[in-house]
């Protein structure tokens, strides 16, 4: 899958092991029947929104290339109406210990959609393609999309210090831009590497932003501004509460009002104070080799609060509404042309190597042997996700695990997903050395628990190496 970056809950096991969680596996109250919906699927592979059939709705703000339909020639269509062939990619993730798989690729041709697993361990309920599941660090494409919207309408600059706007929350606040924000090249400490951040999402602690700001200021800065590059949950937390001091409302209001709704985007949301996903959803888990249990199943983790993740990571979602969100955002249904050069201006993730991976503002370009795939992966805990538009090909990928942190086995098999809905075909497998993970980029400054980054995947943040059961695991 696409290069990682440090996964948000990257020593939450420790504290798993030894938390009282027995709360979080209740369900959430109502009706048996709606219960037995939220029950088919886990915290799965996007945030809480339901893998839907493409919707069919126009865009508001611009219009992007006719999308394919089920009913096109170029699928093949199950008995339950998915593609049996991307089905069987899914099944051997599933195979290899993930609970629940989703995938769902578009281009000129046709859409296809996939799922496999089941959506609860508990009812052992199948799991469809429209689950909704939560998303992780995809959500920072998102937040980055309304700050440009903002700069768009000059109410911000890109090249603006953040302290004229949020003066005194950051030390280095007259020197940090809010391109370098979204970029990665503020050199403000990531707060998921503070010990504090895990042992509160183990008690499932509510945290504000400003709480999650504060403990990144109370670190050294990792390299002044503008000198280096190092992915930091932090940057999109300061991002998210400068869209509030600009805008006066809620970035969950923003969200809604600028992409949400003019995209139609019924199974996206934004939730933060609470674990609860509404509607049909995946369940997420963590591994058993993380967190023993007494029956041997995965642990249910679904009812954890995002709110650790907030602007970086605490999207809900799904496959049919990440992949219409990526289109009209490469599309230009979102921003101007200018606005969408800027996103698109890269920096080299490691400058030994400037033509690999390289990060834009809040969206990512991985080259592969079709071109070049724009997009964004996301670990949280309980899934893995990643979107990516393919600049030559046109095609859209998302591609969902419903576990994580995981076992090591998933990782080839996600590979092998990854590189099929992006360069392969549903009637042309992708070669088997196909890839999108660069190779490992050591970090500016090494932490304990945290030796040189290993290669990243779905989620979007590289796994602490140092960290014997994580080397086990995917990070986002």
């Amino acid at each position: 899958m696409p290069p990682r970056r440090p996964h948000l809950h990257r020593r939450i096991y420790l504290h798993l092991k030894g938390a009282d969680m027995s709360n979080l596996r209740r369900r959430p109250a109502g009706p048996p029947a709606q219960r037995g919906r939220e029950r088919l699927l886990r915290w799965g592979v996007h945030r809480g929104a339901a893998v839907a059939l493409l919707c069919a709705c126009g865009l508001v703000l611009g219009t992007i290339p006719a999308l394919g339909t089920a009913g096109q020639p170029g699928t093949t269509r199950g008995a339950d109406g998915t593609d049996a062939e991307l089905r069987g990619m899914l099944a051997d993730v599933v195979a290899a210990g993930a609970p629940g798989a989703i995938a769902r690729t578009i281009d000129w041709r046709a859409v296809h959609q996939a799922a496999a697993g089941v959506a609860d361990t508990t009812t052992a309920a199948k799991l469809r393609p429209d689950a909704r599941f939560r998303a992780g660090s995809l959500t920072k494409t998102f937040v980055a999309t309304v700050v440009l919207q903002l700069v768009q309408a000059k109410r911000l600059a890109l090249d603006e210090p953040v302290g004229r706007l949020l003066p005194g929350l950051l030390a280095d606040g007259d020197r940090i831009t809010v391109r370098q924000l979204l970029n990665h090249t503020s050199g403000l400490f990531d707060y998921t590497d503070d010990p504090s951040v895990p042992a509160g999402e183990a008690r499932n602690q509510v945290f504000t932003p400003r709480e999650l700001v504060a403990i990144a200021e109370s670190h050294p800065a990792s390299f002044p501004p503008g000198t280096g590059w190092q992915y930091s949950n932090t940057n999109y937390i300061v991002a998210g509460l400068l869209v509030e001091a600009v805008t006066h409302h809620p970035l969950a209001r923003e969200l809604r009002a600028r992409i949400i709704r003019p995209l139609g985007l019924r199974a996206t949301s934004f939730p933060v104070g609470t674990g609860r996903i509404s509607g049909y959803h995946a369940h997420g888990y963590i591994s058993t080799d993380l967190v023993p249990t007494p029956d041997g199943t995965p642990y249910d983790v679904t009812g954890f609060n995002p709110s650790a993740a907030w602007a970086a990571g605490a999207l809900v979602s799904n496959a049919a509404d990440l992949s219409r969100f990526y289109r009209a955002l490469m599309h230009g249904a979102l921003l101007s042309p200018h606005m969408l050069k800027e996103m698109k201006t890269t920096v080299a993730e490691d400058p030994a190597d400037p033509n690999g991976t390289r990060y834009g503002l809040g969206i990512e370009r991985v080259q592969d042997p079709c071109g070049a795939d724009w997009g964004h992966g996301g670990e949280i805990l309980g899934y893995q996700v990643m979107a990516y538009w393919n600049e030559r090909t046109g095609r859209t990928a998302v591609l969902a695990s419903t576990m994580f942190p995981a076992p090591a086995a998933l990782a080839a098999p996600l590979e092998r997903a990854a590189a099929y809905v992006l360069c392969g075909s549903p009637r042309e497998p992708a070669g088997a050395h196909h890839r999108l993970t660069p190779s490992p980029r050591p970090s500016p400054h090494p932490r304990p628990h945290q030796s040189p980054r290993p290669t990243r995947h779905a989620a979007g943040r590289p796994a602490a190496a140092g960290s014997p059961s994580l080397e086990k695991a995917h990070r986002s």
